[in-house]
């Protein structure tokens, strides 16, 4: 997993884009408008940007749900008793 941190763009991205090789996830999506120099404004979508190899992001995904899984089990032997 690589971090890249505060990530710029003139378009919107989308949450999850995925490459032939890897994955990116974007999080916390903000529009901003940004006044020129001149006085004119334009958009920038300003986001958190994390890079994944495909393997490492399938594991990931693996992980959450086992962990949505086991709280599942939980809550039914909860409420089971």
């Amino acid at each position: 997993m690589k971090e890249w941190g505060l990530t710029i763009s003139d378009t919107r991205p989308e949450g999850v884009q995925i490459t032939e090789l890897k994955v990116f996830t974007n999080s916390d999506i903000q529009e901003v408008d940004v006044v020129q120099e001149d006085g004119t404004t334009h958009k920038e979508y300003h986001f958190i940007q994390t890079e994944y190899e495909k393997d490492e992001y399938i594991e990931l995904l693996n992980t959450q749900v086992q962990e949505v899984q086991d709280g599942m089990v939980e809550l039914a032997e909860l409420i089971v008793g």
